[in-house]
């Protein structure tokens, strides 16, 4: 990768000439004397076997268990070497071929003195030890740490294993350090020490005699993994979202790793002979991820240093060779990245190389491109990328804003975000056959901008660029569906063909980021669950999905055994049956002693698979959760509500009219967690399916919503529609009760700023436990807002950089991955 700055490159040349390359990649930081380890016989707890003495050292970095200790340096202030200290939670496995009973086991530390050097101390089994082998004279011992069990990442844990002497590894790409403020530098960041990964060898070790008082084994650990220690020092223009390390010539520098280590001669600290092998794959591993949030105070924010701070995170990357050519990219907040070359720079197996660079000047209003960065072969499934609800309607200029207002961000503060994904909600063209000069809308208010200006606003990012945009034309009307629904899928055809000089591209499970850059990716919400079975041309462009439409509620998507709306049909099975006629007052007010809030339906199995239509019109499937109209707490709301005629001795259902004065309540049950549930179970299908399919779904999480307001009551209004003519002398066997406006509007203010904050927080703190994979597409509101909807587009495009990507060479079988290759129906397909 090039460097975007010379003046950068010369203060890293002038910190390397300064210090001379040998001080700056620590060489050999060799570590304390071996001494050998002695302990009397009534010391060791009877029953545990095998007692033996543990100390480490070299160059390298730590977490929350084993931590480095000081620097040892020479006359000069070159550092030379450095003390790994152990804790008392930290776990080895020890294995000894020749043990005859058990020949593997777990031990665990504890140190011989709190006071002595927290370098050295015993390591006992924790259950029955290692056995001495009396039918020979020597014995050999091969230990790793950490323990397979011992490991805090579960997903790393189940890919590790150690059997006959011989390591099978991890590193993986997204290495989470914690950040804390404070120590001598101002910041300090601890990465997990699982991923050093350190050995000891203890080949021919004499056993001792039955009587013999030196009965303990003498290991010295050496680390295995190679370690960039990297020192950012401040100031910073804008906050740090993330770091990443690459290998600039596709070496990869995390995935598996095998160590044997019956090959390798007793290891001092001087000279462990380790020789690893990694395993080739198609799948993108030639780059290290971190995270540059920290907690504060319960928020989590984006690290910023001050003059005169600087932090130093220890990376660890894959023992195989020697390494050059890297180069450090540091990604802004919402903003740019800047990537510096380590120009002379070396990385040597199984040692620790220190580097200091100074905190690249990332202008606040720069464009993030994090597109342009990705390798061309990576799918497109692959991705994370992050969208908005109604992109264009912060030009909405009601006094109401926060009641219908996706958007406060212009459109030009959400592409310098990293926002790839629009939402353009519009009519039909009555007088027209083309899109092209439809008013863009918000509360069914024109925006002043039409369908053609904002495709060609993006049009005009994209075109001749790295990046790529997907659109999501969506069909509103103020008049009704019928044959409107239609209309708008011709004149988005239309559209289409006026409109050849774009360059375009249709999603599918082969297409690659090198395919899309430049391009224009339709994907088309038109049809609803209301408009039945309605069939559309195929899409000129892009994909059709199907039924995703104007229904807030999506009640039997989301699980529940009723109607996904009422009609005069099935209005015994409809929700609006529950919340309504069953609720506490009847239809003159009195109270109803039969409304009982237990007997409403109870959630089941989502199905939020939608049928879509490609390009072509071959068909398949997408997964998209989405229902907008959201309950913070248990409530009945009052509404006004008119009945029909009795007939036959029943009531018909309701229909509203407002010159009709009976006041009636909706009941709605709180579905905030209900929501909350939806978007992380689809966040983790996203993650397990890409992973393991590989685009064989493709996943459109939609955060976007409101909360149900007393103060908004068109948000509490049951979909059901109203009529405003007089009830009587109506035909009642013919009645029919239309669509209303019910939905259309609530509290988007607060329901962004909650729902925004909390997934936010759990993406972080989800990440410091798993391996990452693909979100797919989050379409979210209020993105530039206080809190977590200014941090989440940040956070959405950083996962991109926390996972090995899957490329087509993979799906193609050229080669193997991280992840497990399974055929499956294909998404948008």
């Amino acid at each position: 990768m090039a460097v975007e700055k010379k003046g950068v490159i010369m203060k890293i040349k002038l910190y390397l000439n300064l210090f001379s390359l040998g001080a700056l990649i620590a060489v050999a930081m060799s570590g304390c004397a071996d001494d050998k380890f002695t302990q009397n016989d009534n010391n060791i707890p009877k029953g545990n076997g095998i007692v033996f003495g543990a100390n480490a050292s070299y160059s390298g970095g730590s977490q929350s268990r084993t931590e480095y200790g000081e620097y040892v340096t020479d006359g000069t202030g070159k550092k030379i070497s450095q003390k790994i200290k152990w804790l008392k939670t930290d776990k080895v496995d020890i294995y000894s071929p020749a043990s005859p009973t058990l020949t593997k086991v777990e031990y665990g530390i504890t140190k011989v003195n709190e006071n002595e050097n927290q370098n050295q101390a015993y390591l006992l089994a924790l259950g029955d030890g290692l056995q001495w082998d009396r039918t020979a004279s020597t014995q050999d011992f091969y230990a790793i740490y950490p323990s397979k069990e011992s490991m805090s990442n579960e997903a790393v844990k189940k890919v590790v294993s150690f059997d006959n002497g011989v390591l099978k590894g991890y590193v993986p790409v997204n290495q989470q350090h914690t950040i804390t403020k404070g120590g001598t530098t101002g910041w300090t960041a601890t990465p997990n020490m699982d991923y050093l990964y350190m050995a000891a060898v203890q080949k021919g070790y004499s056993i001792p005699a039955t009587d013999a008082q030196d009965n303990g084994v003498s290991l010295h650990f050496v680390p295995l993994t190679t370690t960039l220690e990297l020192t950012i020092e401040g100031p910073t223009e804008a906050p740090i979202a993330s770091i990443n390390v690459f290998a600039n010539n596709g070496e990869n520098i995390a995935g598996y790793f095998s160590c044997d280590l019956t090959k390798a001669s007793t290891t001092s600290e001087s000279n462990s002979n380790l020789n690893c092998d990694y395993e080739q794959s198609a799948t993108v591993r030639d780059m290290i991820s971190i995270s540059g949030y920290y907690d504060d105070n319960g928020t989590q924010k984006p690290l910023e240093l001050a003059t005169g701070e600087s932090i130093t995170f220890n990376v660890f990357l894959l023992p195989h060779t020697d390494l050059t050519n890297i180069s450090v990219r540091v990604a802004g907040f919402n903003t740019a990245s800047k990537t510096m070359s380590l120009a002379g720079v070396t990385l040597y197996p199984h040692q620790k190389t220190c580097v200091k660079l100074k905190a690249p000047q990332i202008a606040k209003d720069g464009v993030n491109n994090w597109i342009t960065g990705m390798e061309d072969k990576v799918l497109i499934s692959q991705l994370s990328i992050p969208g908005t609800a109604n992109s264009f309607s912060s030009n909405y200029s009601g006094t109401d804003a926060e009641y219908y207002k996706a958007q406060t961000a212009s459109f030009e503060q959400q592409w310098n975000a990293g926002i790839r994904c629009f939402e353009l909600r519009c009519p039909n063209n009555d007088s027209g056959t083309s899109l092209d000069g439809v008013q863009l809308q918000c509360n069914r208010e024109n925006l002043g901008i039409t369908f053609g200006q904002a495709v060609d606003m993006i049009w005009n990012k994209v075109q001749n660029s790295g990046e790529f945009a997907m659109i999501m034309p969506a069909f509103e009307s103020n008049a009704g569906r019928d044959w409107r629904v239609t209309d708008f899928a011709e004149d988005l055809n239309q559209f289409f063909a006026d409109h050849s000089g774009y360059k375009y591209v249709t999603y599918g499970r082969e297409l690659t980021v090198g395919d899309a850059r430049g391009s224009l990716m339709f994907i088309a919400r038109i049809t609803s669950e209301e408009d039945g079975g309605l069939k559309l041309p195929p899409p000129g462009q892009g994909v059709f999905i199907d039924q995703w439409g104007s229904l807030k509620d999506n009640w039997a998507r989301r699980g529940y055994p009723v109607d996904n709306w009422g009609t005069n049909d099935n209005f015994g099975n409809s929700m609006e049956n529950f919340m309504i006629t069953d609720n506490t007052t009847d239809r003159y007010g009195n109270p109803n002693s039969n409304f009982d809030p237990s007997k409403m339906p109870i959630k089941g199995a989502v199905d939020y698979i939608h049928n879509t239509t490609r390009k072509g019109g071959s068909t398949g499937t997408a997964y998209i959760q989405d229902w907008a109209r959201v309950v913070k707490e248990t409530k009945n709301f009052k509404l006004y509500e008119a009945w029909g005629r009795e007939g036959n001795g029943n009531w018909y259902p309701p229909y509203y009219d407002y010159y009709i004065d009976h006041t009636q309540f909706v009941y709605w049950k709180e579905s905030l967690s209900e929501k909350q549930t939806d978007i992380w179970s689809t966040f983790e299908l996203a993650i397990d399916d890409n992973n393991n399919q590989q685009g064989s779904t493709f996943y459109i999480n939609c955060l976007d919503g409101y909360y149900v307001d007393e103060k908004v009551e068109l948000s509490f209004k049951p979909f059901i529609g109203g009529r405003t003519d007089s009830y009587r002398n109506q035909d009642w066997d013919n009645i029919n009760y239309p669509y209303g406006n019910g939905g259309v509007a609530g509290n988007i203010d607060a329901f962004a700023h909650d729902i925004n904050n909390w997934f936010y927080n759990e993406i972080l703190k989800y990440g410091t436990s798993n391996i990452y994979g693909p979100m797919n597409i989050v379409i979210l509101d209020r993105v530039y807002e206080d809190g977590g909807g200014s941090y989440l587009p940040s956070v959405i495009i950083n996962n991109n950089y926390r996972f090995p990507l899957i490329t087509i060479d993979d799906v193609q079988g050229l080669s193997d991955s991280d992840a497990s290759y399974t055929s499956g129906g294909n998404v948008i397909e």
